[in-house]
Formats: C-alpha cells, sequence, structure tokens
C-alpha cells in the first residue's frame, strides 16, 4: 500500500503541475493572442530592414537645354560596425594616414570620424573613379573590407561653375539650401520610395520583399529663362571692370520687355556652388533681388513718366534751371553741368537735377507718389527667387518738405536691381509691368510640361507715352550723358545715374558713388533691358556714363555674335555681311568664332582682332597668337575614350571634368556650343559594354 505521506507528495506535485500549466497556458494564450501582433512585429523588425530610395533631383536647364545643375553619381565610403576590440589603435592610424594622403584631408579629422558613437560613419564622400580606386588599393583595406561600405551616392554638380552661381544656389545630401534649390526645393527633390529586404543574423540582405516595396517619385526638371551664354558674358564683363575701376562690386540684370524673362542675373563677387564652403556666406546673396540702394538719376523715369502721362509738361516745354543750382532750405541741389534753360526732353538727355526737381515740383507729390507706385518701387516683384526685399518707400504722410525733390532725383528711396530694370521694361514694351519670370517651363514625370504664363501687373502709362519716352532715353545715348552706351549700327536708349552712398553709420552721405546705367537694345523695338551697377568705384572715374555705360556696350557687342541668342535684331553692311562681322575674315577650316571686343575703355593688352589674312593679331604679341578669350565651337568628344576626348578639348583649348569612366556617351555643354578659351566641358563616360 502507498503511504499516506507519497499520497500527499504526489498530490501537492500534481496541483503544483496542474497550477504551472495552467500559468503556462495562460501566458502562451497571452502571449498569441494579447501580444501576438508586438512580438510579429519585433521578428519582422529583426529580420527585415527598410532601404530608403532617394529620388533623382529634378535637373536645371537654360533656357536654350544647357544643363546647368545636374545630379552624378559618384563612389562613397563608410566604416559600419566596427569592433574596436579586433583592431588595434594602430591599424585605424594606419587607414587614416592613407586616406589622407589620397583626400587630402587631416588624418585626425578622418579618426575622429571613425572613433564615432553612430553604426555607420563616412570614410570618404564622393569619391571620383580614380580616387574610388585608390581607396581600394590601400594596403589597409583587406584588413577592414568587411566594415568598409561603398555606395554610389549622388552629388550635384554646376557644370558652369560660378556662372549664375547665386541664382541657382546649392543643395546638400538632396536638401537646397541657397538660391534657386532652396527655394524651389519641394519642386526639385521629388518624394522618396522605400523597398523591404530580408537580412540574416549578419544583418546581410539576401531577399528583397517585392510586395513591400514603393518606387520614388523623381524631382521635376525646370528649364529657367536664363540664358547661360548672355549670363558667362555678363559676369565677364563685369568683372574686368570692377577690377579696373577698382571697385567694390556690382550687378549687371538683362531682361527680356516682352515677356519679362530674366536673361541674365550676375552679380560681383561670385560665388561657385560647386564648392560653397570656400566662399563666404556673403557671396551666396543674389544681390540684385536682395540689396536695396539709392538709384540717382536712374529714377528719373518717374519724373519723365509723370510730366509726359498728365499732360503737364511737353517734350519741348522749357525749364529754368537757374544756373545749375536751386536751394531747398538749407540744402543746395546742382548740376554736373551747368545749363541757364533746358526744354523738358534736354533735362533727362542731360540729366539736370535742378531741372528734375523743377518738373517734380510742379507735378506734386500726389502725381508724383502715384507713378512711383505705379512702376512697383516699394512692392515685391514676385521673382520667384529667395530674399527678394521690397525696397524703401515712405507713405505721403511721412514725406518732409525736401522728400519730393529729393526722389525726384533718385534719393530718399531704395530700390532693387530688379525693380528697376523691370521699371524700364514698361517703356520698353509699350507702357506694361510684367512680372519677372525666372522659371520658364517645368517638365513633369508624367510627360506634361507646365510653361510659365506672361504676368501683366499693371499698366503704367499709354502706348503713346512709352513710345515718346523711348525717343528721350535713345536722345540720353545720342546727345547726353549715355553716350559711351552707343552701339555702332545700332540705335540704343538709356539712362544714366550716379549716386552718393548713404552712410552706414548715421544720416548723411559718404564720398563713395555708386555708378549706374540703364540700357535698352535695339531702342526702335528693344529686344532686352539691361542694368549695369557698380559699387564704389575707385579709379578712372565714377560717372554712370564712364563707368556703367561702357560695361553695357561692351555686353551688347559680344552678345550680337551669340547664336541662339537672345538678340536677333542685325543690321547688314554694304557688302552684305553683318556689321559686327563686316572686317572679320576668319582662318579658313578653323573652328574658332571671330570675337571682337570694345576697343575702347584704356585696356590696351586686351584689344584683339584679325588680320586680312585670317590670323590673330593681339597687341603686345604679334600676329599668329591665340587670345586668351578667343570663342571657340566645342568639338563633339562623344563616343572617344577619356584620353582621347581630354586630347581633343585640350587642343581647343577646353578643360574637361570627367564624370565616370570607360568612353563618353555625354558632354556638357553639348557640341556646337561657343564656349570661351580656359572653359570647362564635362563629360560622362560609362565603361564598355
Amino acid at each position: 500500500m502507498v503511504a499516506k505521506s507519497c499520497i500527499r507528495r504526489l498530490t501537492l506535485l500534481a496541483v503544483v503541475g496542474a497550477v504551472l500549466c495552467a500559468g503556462l497556458g495562460i501566458r502562451i494564450a497571452l502571449i498569441q493572442i494579447r501580444d501576438g501582433e508586438t512580438y510579429r512585429q519585433r521578428a519582422r523588425d529583426q529580420q527585415h530592414r527598410v532601404v530608403t530610395i532617394d529620388p533623382r533631383r529634378g535637373r536645371i536647364f537654360d533656357r536654350n537645354g544647357n544643363a546647368l545643375a545636374l545630379s552624378v553619381e559618384f563612389d562613397s565610403f563608410g566604416i559600419q560596425d566596427l569592433d574596436w576590440d579586433r583592431f588595434d589603435r594602430s591599424d585605424v592610424g594606419n587607414l587614416a594616414v592613407q586616406l589622407s594622403q589620397i583626400t587630402g584631408e587631416g588624418p585626425q579629422h578622418i579618426i575622429d570620424r571613425i572613433s564615432g558613437t553612430s553604426d555607420f560613419r563616412y570614410l570618404v564622400r564622393w569619391a571620383n573613379p580614380e580616387t574610388s580606386d585608390r581607396i581600394r588599393r590601400l594596403s589597409t583595406y583587406p584588413l577592414f573590407e568587411s566594415h568598409i561600405r561603398m555606395e554610389k551616392e549622388a552629388r550635384r554638380v554646376y557644370p558652369y561653375r560660378t556662372a549664375a552661381g547665386q541664382v541657382l544656389g546649392f543643395s546638400v545630401d538632396g536638401i537646397g539650401q541657397a538660391g534657386f534649390e532652396m527655394e524651389h526645393n519641394q519642386l526639385l527633390s521629388g518624394i522618396e520610395g522605400y523597398s523591404v529586404v530580408q537580412i540574416d543574423a549578419q544583418r546581410r540582405a539576401y531577399s528583397w520583399l517585392d510586395s513591400y516595396q514603393k518606387s520614388a517619385q523623381n524631382g521635376a526638371d525646370v528649364v529657367l529663362t536664363i540664358d547661360i551664354a548672355a549670363q558667362m558674358v555678363a559676369e565677364e564683363v563685369l568683372e574686368e571692370t570692377i577690377a579696373w575701376h577698382e571697385a567694390l562690386g556690382g550687378m549687371v540684370i538683362m531682361m527680356d520687355p516682352g515677356n519679362g524673362d530674366i536673361l541674365a542675373m550676375a552679380s560681383a563677387p561670385n560665388f561657385d556652388p560647386n564648392t560653397p564652403g570656400r566662399f563666404p556666406f556673403e557671396a551666396q546673396k543674389i544681390r540684385p533681388v536682395v540689396d536695396i540702394y539709392e538709384p540717382g538719376s536712374t529714377f528719373k523715369i518717374v519724373a519723365a513718366t509723370a510730366a509726359l502721362e498728365t499732360g503737364a509738361f511737353s517734350l519741348e516745354d522749357r525749364i529754368d534751371t537757374s544756373g545749375g543750382r536751386i536751394e531747398l532750405g538749407s540744402q543746395t541741389i546742382s548740376d554736373h553741368e551747368v545749363f541757364d534753360e533746358l526744354s523738358v526732353r534736354e533735362v533727362i538727355e542731360h540729366s539736370s537735377n535742378v531741372g528734375t526737381v523743377k518738373i517734380a515740383q510742379a507735378l506734386g507729390e500726389r502725381a508724383f507718389f502715384k507713378y512711383t507706385r505705379a512702376y512697383g518701387f516699394g512692392i515685391k516683384t514676385g521673382v520667384t527667387l529667395p530674399g527678394e526685399a521690397r525696397g524703401i518707400l515712405h507713405k505721403r504722410a511721412d514725406w518732409s518738405r525736401s522728400t519730393l525733390p529729393a526722389m525726384s532725383i533718385g534719393y530718399g528711396v531704395s530700390v532693387t536691381g530688379v525693380q528697376l530694370a523691370s521699371a524700364y521694361c514698361a517703356v520698353a514694351n509699350g507702357g506694361l509691368l510684367l512680372q519677372p519670370r525666372i522659371v520658364r517651363s517645368i517638365l513633369r514625370n508624367d510627360g506634361s510640361v507646365e510653361s510659365t504664363p506672361r504676368t501683366v501687373v499693371r499698366r503704367v502709362m499709354k502706348e503713346e507715352t512709352a513710345e515718346t519716352l523711348l525717343g528721350v532715353f535713345t536722345g540720353v545715348v545720342d546727345r547726353g550723358t549715355g553716350a559711351k552706351a552707343a552701339v555702332s549700327g545700332y540705335k540704343v536708349a538709356g539712362k544714366t545715374g550716379t549716386a552718393w552712398k548713404a552712410r552706414e553709420d548715421g544720416r548723411g552721405y559718404t564720398r563713395n558713388y555708386r555708378s549706374s546705367f540703364v540700357g535698352m537694345f535695339p531702342a526702335e523695338n528693344p529686344e532686352i533691358v539691361m542694368l549695369v551697377m557698380i559699387d564704389e568705384p575707385k579709379k578712372r572715374g565714377f560717372y554712370g556714363g564712364s563707368v556703367a555705360a561702357p560695361v553695357f556696350n561692351k555686353i551688347v557687342r559680344r552678345l550680337v555674335h551669340l547664336p541662339d541668342g537672345p538678340v536677333d535684331s542685325v543690321p547688314e553692311s554694304e557688302d552684305g555681311l553683318p556689321l559686327h562681322l563686316a572686317s572679320i575674315k576668319p582662318n579658313a577650316g578653323s573652328s574658332r568664332v571671330p570675337y571682337m571686343p570694345d576697343p575702347a575703355g584704356g585696356e590696351p593688352a586686351r584689344k584683339k582682332a584679325l588680320s586680312l589674312d585670317g590670323h590673330w593679331e593681339i597687341e603686345g604679341f604679334g600676329a599668329g597668337g591665340i587670345p586668351e578669350q578667343a570663342q571657340i565651337l566645342l568639338p563633339s568628344v562623344i563616343g572617344m575614350s577619356i584620353r582621347e576626348a581630354v586630347k581633343t578639348l585640350a587642343e581647343q583649348g577646353i578643360e574637361a571634368t570627367i564624370v565616370g569612366k570607360g568612353y563618353v556617351r555625354r558632354q556638357i555643354p553639348a557640341p556646337g556650343r561657343v564656349l570661351n578659351a580656359g572653359d570647362r566641358c564635362l563629360i560622362e563616360c560609362s565603361p564598355y559594354n
């Protein structure tokens, strides 16, 4: 018989076992029913990894299809899950030293990155093919190979370097940081996609789950109104002028008055978006949009418009200019030339301050303010670029006795360059103020094209008034202060301006100047309006007519050479050739385009011409030399090896920027484009099949 004590122990064990089994069953039920989804999710998280699919950032083109910004894939190297118990500090130091010798970066910076706390740290980003090969051939590479991860990473490339650098801005890691890239980041960046991949215990991918994928939506491509050839011409002439006059800086804005397109927007100092870290933050500013300044005599467009549009004056009405001086309380306004009496036309042609003040006083504050506001001063133009300023235009209630006479000659009011250029566009197009346009069209991923329409803000004046003003501004160049803007064979209209700079530390003005000229070309039917402003010229003059007007002349003389450029009007000479090429006989078979810069301006070292036998002659160098700025028709190197392509381009004076390896499958700019000696051509290469 079984002892009672054994029965009690067996009973106790059975009860305990039943309780344990019941508890285990309850726990299993809770895991399966209540917490099942949580544990399944944890398992999926351990066995799967979500991989982000980056969209292609939209490209930016100029109006003729030249790529201004594009994303190019480079090799990037990073180190992941480094086991410090396995590697000596000396091993890491050797790797850092060898990488430093390749990249030029300090070894300590590389060691600091490797020693970071995150699972993945970059070693080298955006390495070109040659650098990538050198990294893989490092003597220490095999030691770290299981921890070094190489991936293809897109980097934004700006083939034209500083050309339109401020306008384009730049992006970092697919996010716009300045300029157009920042203002239109959402349009360009697209939408990320994702894909789910199964991983093993070593976190290595072994299978893709097609059912858990979402494709990335690439960013839209954008076509700007900018003409990159005109932009480069404007920047080159601007830089030469600033150096010649030892000026602080300057800007050039070129617009199509018919539709408000911004054809070029140059400012100095310049900026290269490929290497933004090498430039001060100040260099990123789009000065024609951001900076405000007192415009001086270029603002006399308001008084002239109000005088004619209201009918208060005709062009032949006489104004007593009081011997070139007028007293206004404690202030004296004077002219740079002394006249006793001038017609209204002559007041504008000779830029008489006294005559303009008397016209404004006769018009009164109400009429003057009305036309100032009608031209858009004191209001943002709406150009789709970041940081636009509205300028300064005080309310009439805040005006003092001196405000009206001061404003009539361009003081006491501040404008942006794009505001002033837009105002002169209204004269050039028959009286309509247009919203400046920087985006010409948007190319969506679905193949649709969205064009930006012309936007009329308001009618400023009647067509008859605009036509009359155009004739007056033509007289400024023919007989007045803008004579140095004249271009042989054409009629040019425009207005000069010279203004003292206001003190930054208080009231009053310095004795530093801003020299300006706004031109319309050709005067009979303007195709371009161009504003030139030079900030603080120190040497060789300071008047707008002697500093800024020649810049207009030089740029226009080069624009008429550009194929597909913004200027179509070409007057012909007696022998049937365009006037600007009539005396040029190019060398037979040469791919160089004849180029004759302005022979005036006191720059003998830069004068160039073609002799009758077609050879270049450079003053001081004799015949046969090739000028530094000779223009070149870019040859095609598509299909060539890298060595052949670089040699072909070098023979033409073009530097090559190489992306990829193998043979050339694309070049930017495209073959046949006009470049200057010393310019760069980006060649994209792919391996042979």
